[in-house]
């Protein structure tokens, strides 16, 4: 995953991130809203999304694992993240690279349109 860094501020992108975050669960029957605010976007999505990744974890393995490959977490990415983060839940480790991956998505589509 290259630097976002210089992309998460951006009202746009945010946006356009939240869209594909809510594209992408909508296709699974999960619901995720967004309000709209840049200020707290990635822990108003990271809070929501959290909760459906613990479930999945749980309870729905096949649909769990066809949201990674939708949104395209890759296995190497995670573990990867999960040995830098061992002291984090798995869900949360997951979570973050999801909204990560959906905002790198976004400036990927952005950067060939220009």
């Amino acid at each position: 995953m290259f630097d976002l860094s210089p992309y998460i501020n951006r009202l746009d992108l945010i946006k356009d991130t939240a869209n594909q975050v809510i594209k992408d669960f909508d296709m699974f029957g999960l619901e995720i809203k967004f309000s709209g605010s840049a200020y707290n976007a990635y822990e108003e999505l990271f809070d929501q999304i959290q909760p459906h990744i613990e479930n999945l974890i749980s309870s729905n393995r096949q649909k769990f694992m066809g949201i990674l490959y939708r949104i395209d977490v890759s296995e190497e990415q995670l573990k990867k993240a999960v040995s830098e983060n061992q002291s984090e839940p798995f869900s949360a480790i997951i979570t973050d690279l999801v909204i990560k991956r959906e905002l790198q998505k976004v400036v990927i589509r952005l950067q060939y349109r220009k």
